[in-house]
This record gives C-alpha cells, structure tokens and sequence, in this order.
C-alpha cells in the first residue's frame, strides 16, 4: 500500500512538473509565434528558433534563415496589401523535460485580406525543442499533411 502510494505521488509530481514545462514552452515559443504574426516581426518569431534549427516541410528541408526570411517578406506583402494573420496552436503530444521537448499537434494559420475574406490552412506539426542557457529554443519544425476544421475542432 505504501510502495502504491509512493508511486502515484512521485506519478502526481512528474505529471505536475511536466506540465510547468508545457506552459514555459507555451510562454516562450508558442504564445511568443503567434503574438509575431499578429504583429509582423518577423525577428521577433527567429527569437524562438535555434540558430541552427530546420525546417522539414512534405518536400524538402531548409535552414531557418532562408526560411525565416521568406516569411518575412511573406508578412511584408501582407502588410502592404492591408492583410492581416494569426496562428493557433493544439497539440496531441507533448513529451518534455528540463533540457529537451518534442511536441506534435496542429497550427490552424488564418489569413484575412483587406476585404475581410478569411483563409484557413489547417497543418499537422512536430517540433523539436532544446532549452540552452534557460531558453527554450526551436531546432526543427517538421510541417506535415494539411488537416481539416473536423480535426482542428477534435471531431
């Protein structure tokens, strides 16, 4: 009985300590991308990612200054055509610890022109994260299969 109580403790705090890692993560890379594409910033957005990080789409890899940059002449476009965007974030995986995390789940990127006439693109994600020197850091975001609203709503 002790043994069993000692276990769903040490079980409770594990799980406890996780998800404070979760939501430092969620404050630090998840709150801080969606926030920069609200906003344009796109030096902003590289504070979340290593130096080194990769970018794995369906077809191809790319080092994250190259694509850093093309999105932000992306937000630059969008800026002078009166458009707008916004990210969000579900996840369905999340496994972390002090130094290191991988997370998967869905970013639902909606895009709205000056008319206000939304695009909705719904993608499958992982990433691969590394804390160095007390920041989380991005080292490769792998873009998967496009999903549907059914699955971004858990339907």
């Amino acid at each position: 009985m002790c043994l069993t109580t000692l276990f769903l403790m040490a079980s409770s705090i594990a799980c406890f300590a996780d998800d404070l890692v979760s939501a430092e993560i969620d404050t630090t890379i998840w709150n801080l991308i969606s926030r920069t594409v609200i906003d344009n910033d796109i030096i902003g957005m590289a504070g979340a990612y290593h130096s080194d990080a990769v970018l794995v789409t369906q077809k191809a890899t790319f080092p994250i200054a190259t694509t850093l940059d093309r999105w932000g002449k992306d937000m630059e476009e969008m800026a002078i055509a009166g458009s707008t965007a916004e990210v969000s974030f579900r996840f369905t995986q999340r496994m972390d610890n002090a130094e290191t995390a991988f997370e998967s789940g869905m970013f639902r990127y909606v895009l709205t022109d000056i008319e206000g006439t939304e695009q909705v693109s719904i993608f499958a994600f992982e990433a691969l994260l590394v804390k160095k020197d007390e920041q989380w850091k991005i080292l490769m975001e792998r873009q998967l299969r496009e999903v549907d609203e059914a699955a971004w709503s858990g339907q």
